[in-house]
């Protein structure tokens, strides 16, 4: 296979409604997320295990190259959907089994961190997605977090801030081994809460929860739970939102991010890079379903909990967001972020979120 270096933009080639040179990625483009409630998970009834996944690479695409992507545009964002009880909640009360990584000092947030990797060659950025070396890892599991559920209708902005810095101590603990196992680095975020409106180097946004590739941040709005009320009524609504976050931050430090949006924009066309942006979604929600399997024991997440992640997975579908059943977004279908929520939840093995290797319909 040839090594198809990066290339200048042709002419005319930015999606449409995008302006030459900006990314296509930002925020929701259907406006504030609307409450609403997805219809029964497709895939089967709760616990029920994803079965039929085979191999198999993105559609293919056509290989005239496409504009040099720098990562100072990159604002990936929004939260996710889906995901069905599993056994292995904790019941209630602390697990008796010994933490993992327990060991490991979370270092202070990094407001300078290291570059991104990145791919030289398309052939590569496509080895990264489908055969991406973190795939190979585990998740540790049980992990130590002593983050308390936070109501964030009623909390100031210094106790959001708060509680969030203390979530991403527990995400980097977490992640630190598969990350680091798969040869990469991890860096932990600072996280700063807004109201409205936020200007960053990823541009403007109004209320969200996004992840910014070009500082490597995470903001959070606080007016959020009046957009997506879930987030509110779900203790752990907020978390499994933040969660997503870091799921993108995840991406970025092991060239997933990078490497799927230029894929998606080497084809030239909007259905692709649509799917090439879902995939991207839809990992991110195994990797936050993974994290909570993680930390289930020690947060005390109990199997009555499990109703309202599924919530807060599902409330933001393409489909629920925009009112439309048909939709063909950048997100995914309630349907598909459930499945793929439940599926971090169920495992801690990192492959099962190889989303750029799973069946088209599993990904709408």
């Amino acid at each position: 296979m040839s090594q198809r270096p990066w290339g200048p933009p042709p002419p005319g080639n930015a999606p449409r409604g995008v302006p030459a040179g900006q990314n296509p990625y930002g925020y929701n483009p259907y406006g504030p997320p609307q409450q609403g409630w997805g219809g029964p998970s497709p895939y089967g009834r709760p616990g029920l295990q994803p079965t039929g996944q085979g191999p198999r690479r993105p559609a293919p695409r056509r290989r005239s190259p496409i504009r040099t992507l720098l990562m100072t545009g990159v604002v990936l964002g929004l939260l996710m959907v889906g995901a069905l009880a599993v056994s292995n909640l904790a019941g209630g009360g602390a697990t008796e089994t010994a933490y993992q990584n327990d060991s490991y000092q979370v270092p202070p947030p990094d407001t300078s961190p290291p570059a991104l990797p990145q791919p030289e060659t398309y052939d590569e950025a496509e080895q990264l997605l489908v055969a991406n070396p973190f795939y190979d890892q585990t998740a540790p599991d049980p992990v130590r977090c002593e983050a308390d559920p936070i109501d964030v209708g009623s909390a100031s902005d210094r106790e959001l801030e708060e509680h969030f810095d203390g979530l991403m101590e527990c995400l980097v603990r977490v992640w630190q081994p598969p990350v680091e196992g798969a040869g990469f680095q991890i860096v932990r975020p600072t996280v700063t809460v807004y109201g409205q409106e936020v200007t960053t180097r990823c541009g403007k946004s109004g209320v969200n929860a996004f992840y910014c590739g070009a500082d490597q941040q995470v903001y959070y709005s606080n007016l959020l739970d009046d957009a997506v009320p879930v987030v509110a009524s779900d203790k752990w609504g907020a978390d499994v939102v933040m969660a997503h976050e870091f799921g993108h931050a995840l991406q970025a430090r092991t060239a997933i991010l990078i490497s799927s949006q230029a894929l998606g924009q080497q084809a030239g066309d909007e259905a692709t890079e649509l799917a090439f942006s879902r995939r991207l979604e839809v990992q991110a929600d195994c990797l936050s379903g993974m994290f909570m399997r993680s930390v289930s024991g020690s947060l005390r997440i109990e199997q009555s909990d499990v109703r309202g992640i599924l919530d807060v997975y599902k409330a933001v579908g393409d489909d629920t967001v925009s009112g439309d059943s048909s939709i063909v977004g950048n997100h995914g279908l309630a349907r598909s972020r459930e499945y793929w929520g439940q599926t971090g939840l169920a495992s801690g093995d990192v492959g099962t979120c190889n989303t750029y290797t799973a069946k088209a319909n599993l990904v709408r």
